[in-house]
């Protein structure tokens, strides 16, 4: 994508990374289809009050999932941003550059 377009389609909010949907058939949702399967296993040995329980934990565990995701994220993009930046510095330059 060129500059323009990359900030436009954040603008209108095209684009969102967290929203990236599963290639059917990937080792990541055969992962993901047996994580549901073995919630359902754990669910059907559970009494309805163990199961809240069961699911406050899911919740919490979902929410640092996310919490995580996302500050990796911001911390990845920020180090790309530093690179781009260095490559621009002329500071620590020993030898003439080859081109202007």
């Amino acid at each position: 994508m060129q500059k323009e377009k990359m900030l436009r389609e954040l603008y209108r909010w095209n684009l969102t990374p967290a929203e990236k949907s599963v290639v059917p058939g990937s080792e990541f949702q055969k992962q993901q289809q047996r994580l549901v399967e073995l919630e359902k296993e754990i669910e059907a040995m559970l009494s309805e009050q163990e199961k809240g329980r069961f699911h406050a934990c899911l919740t919490v565990q979902n929410s640092l999932q996310y919490t995580s995701s996302e500050e990796r994220f911001i911390d990845g993009f920020r180090m790309g941003a530093k690179f781009t930046l260095e490559i621009f510095e002329k500071d620590d330059e020993q030898l003439k550059p080859i081109t202007g």
